[in-house]
Formats: C-alpha cells, sequence, structure tokens
C-alpha cells in the first residue's frame, strides 16, 4: 500500500512549474484583434469620423514600415470610445470576443493550449486590455495583459495610462508579476520580431509564422518554428 503513494508523491516532487507566455495576434489567433474590433465599431455606427480609415491606413504603413507610434496608434483605437464608460460597451465586448474566439482560433491554437492544459498561462498582447482580458477568459486564461485604457470618472478619455503593452512592456510587466513566484521552465510564443525581448526571456522559444526578420532570428538561434500553412494544407 505504501508504493502508489511513494510514486504519487515522487511524481509531485518531481513535477516541473511551467510558465506558457502567448503573444494574441498572429499567434494564438489567426488575424489580428485591433483590426476585427474596428470593423466592429463600425459596424456597430461607434466610428464617426469620416477621415477614421485613412489615419488607420497610414498606421498600418508606418507599421510595415517599423515607424508605427505605439502610443499615437492605441489613442486612435480608443478614439471613437472617448466618453463612454467600459460598462456601456461590456455587451459590445462580450459579443465580439466570442465572434472572434470562434472564427479566429484554429488547430494551432487547440494544440498550443492543450500543450499547456497543466501550465500557468498568460496572455500578452498589444491590443487593447479589454478586449485582451475578455478573450482570455474564453481561451480559459486567467491572466492577461494589454494595453490599459485611461479613465477619468468612469469613462474612456482616449488616452493610454502608462505605457502600451509592447515588446520591451511584455517583458517588464511579466517580470513584476513574477516578482515572487519561481518557474523552472518558461515558454514563449509569438509571430512578431517585435516581441524579440519576450522571446529571449523564455527557455523555450516559438516562432509562429514569423515574419522575415523574426524567421531569420529563429533559424540562426535554431529556435522552434511552427508555421499555421503547414497545419492548413
Amino acid at each position: 500500500m505504501t508504493l502508489p503513494y511513494f510514486n504519487l508523491v515522487q511524481h509531485i516532487i518531481m513535477k516541473k512549474n511551467k510558465l506558457a507566455l502567448f503573444d494574441l495576434d498572429d499567434t494564438l489567433f489567426d488575424g489580428d484583434t485591433e483590426g476585427e474590433w474596428v470593423q466592429y465599431m463600425n459596424t456597430n455606427s461607434l466610428i464617426t469620423d469620416p477621415e477614421f480609415f485613412n489615419k488607420m491606413e497610414q498606421f498600418t504603413v508606418n507599421y510595415r514600415q517599423g515607424q508605427l507610434d505605439v502610443d499615437e496608434y492605441s489613442k486612435f483605437l480608443l478614439s471613437p470610445l472617448i466618453g463612454k464608460s467600459l460598462k456601456e460597451i461590456e455587451g459590445s465586448i462580450e459579443t465580439f470576443s466570442f465572434d472572434v474566439v470562434d472564427r479566429l482560433t484554429d488547430d494551432l491554437t487547440q494544440e498550443l493550449l492543450k500543450k499547456h492544459k497543466e501550465d500557468i498561462k498568460i496572455l500578452t498582447s498589444g491590443s487593447l486590455s479589454f478586449l485582451v482580458d475578455s478573450i482570455g477568459k474564453k481561451l480559459g486564461i486567467d491572466t492577461c495583459f494589454g494595453t490599459d485604457p485611461e479613465y477619468l470618472n468612469g469613462s474612456f478619455t482616449g488616452g493610454v495610462k502608462g505605457n502600451p503593452n509592447f515588446s520591451d512592456e511584455k517583458v517588464r510587466r511579466i517580470k513584476y508579476w513574477m516578482e515572487s513566484k519561481k518557474f523552472d521552465e518558461i515558454y514563449a510564443y509569438s509571430d512578431s520580431i517585435h516581441d524579440l525581448p519576450l522571446l529571449e526571456f523564455s527557455n523555450f522559444p516559438c516562432a509562429i509564422s514569423p515574419d522575415k526578420k523574426l524567421r531569420e532570428v529563429a533559424e540562426d538561434r535554431k529556435w522552434l518554428i511552427e508555421d499555421r500553412r503547414n497545419l492548413h494544407s
């Protein structure tokens, strides 16, 4: 009767404490959350600025050229919500989140979540935090970091609280969260060269359908690379 108990104790002692860090857009999702959110706001008449989509196109050009001002972009995305309270748009957030989780998750999403089913998981994204939180919960991820909106008297100001959750800021927030926690293994997943600090922070970095620059780094360092197109073919 003592042997099974011994094996159980040994299993508990040997079980490693693992942390999995996930980017969202083009990583856990096969698509772009904020692009989808813009379309949702437009469909639901939240966007009233006639120049909104021209400005959006310029931000897209800047991003492709590596010149995106993330702070200004985040403020731009928040501009249709100025004066509204989070409570006013909670229903919209829920509806939107259910929709994108249904449409933008795929076999790779399920594979990654299954792989880390027993591990602590963090969803860390540059997208707006109220979207990231809602999506994360629907994916079974309780700890989520996104770009935090600024509120005044409970309403959106159109500003950003602190720094956008982008590049080095992702690592800074995770380190702060980890302050009194210890992990034997840290896994990280992203598609973007902007998340190089996040991938370097982990023991087991994995590039998901990476952009050109990240692919070069991943191949040079012999990191794991997962390509969505291989799963979809």
